[in-house]
């Protein structure tokens, strides 16, 4: 159940983003925050924006808002319907206003949840629930991964590909490399490349998300047109 002192914290954020001189939010930012606090009695913490709703000025106020953590915004792709944001309105401002904080979002420190893991010894610690887990990956197929980079890395240099590489290059590649496979070549690596290619995609999609890469990479071919998101069968959202 949602109380009545979350959507006071969101209130006050705010009203201190309309004070805020460092980093330069404009009024753009400030009023589309000020949405997402209207919808938040009906949509909770958690928020799904479309991308196709959202004006340019207003896309870049969502990816500010998520780089100063007052939010978190993750950017997907469903095949019904198209682009979103997930945007979950509890940011570290929101976290440190909660726990009774005051130190300003700009100012790095520790993340809190709120939430509390008691061990056997009496050690107390932030919980995972919710997280990440990078561990449940397999140590093998990082060790074929690494060897593939390191390939790489040989033939055009460390890091080469994060400079910017089209995704639809990688998708290319990640293609030819699942076909060999498939014919039961053996002269490559062709599992790793596979898997070197959709960590390629991936990071493709979060550095244009964080504005590092031009958008101009996303250039895979889109079939469905970006059909907005509804509350109900009848009404959609302003933005």
């Amino acid at each position: 159940m949602l109380m009545k002192s979350d959507i006071d914290i969101l209130k006050q954020i705010h009203e201190e983003l309309k004070k805020v001189d460092h980093p330069p939010f404009d009024p753009v930012l400030i009023d589309f925050y000020g949405k997402l606090v209207d919808r938040f009695p009906e949509d909770g913490f958690e928020l799904l924006v479309a991308d196709s709703d959202l004006s340019i000025g207003e896309e870049q106020a969502l990816r500010l808002l998520n780089r100063y953590e007052y939010i978190v915004a993750d950017w997907e792709y469903q095949a019904r319907d198209g682009y979103f944001y997930h945007v979950n309105m509890r940011g570290k401002r929101f976290l440190e206003l909660a726990n009774g904080q005051v130190e300003s979002v700009v100012v790095g420190r520790m993340h809190d949840s709120g939430e509390r893991e008691t061990f056997e010894t009496g050690a107390v610690r932030d919980t995972a629930e919710g997280k990440p887990q990078p561990h449940l990956i397999s140590p093998f197929a990082i060790e074929r991964l690494g060897a593939w980079l390191a390939v790489g890395a040989e033939k055009y240099g460390p890091r080469n590909w994060e400079r910017g590489i089209s995704s639809e290059r990688h998708c290319a590649s990640l293609c030819r490399h699942l076909m060999k496979y498939q014919q039961g070549c053996k002269n490559e690596d062709h599992l790793a490349a596979v898997f070197c290619n959709v960590m390629f995609l991936i990071h493709n999609e979060e550095m244009v998300r964080r504005g590092v890469l031009p958008e101009s990479l996303l250039d895979m071919p889109k079939y469905e047109p970006m059909s907005r998101i509804h509350r109900n069968g009848d009404d959609s959202y302003d933005f």
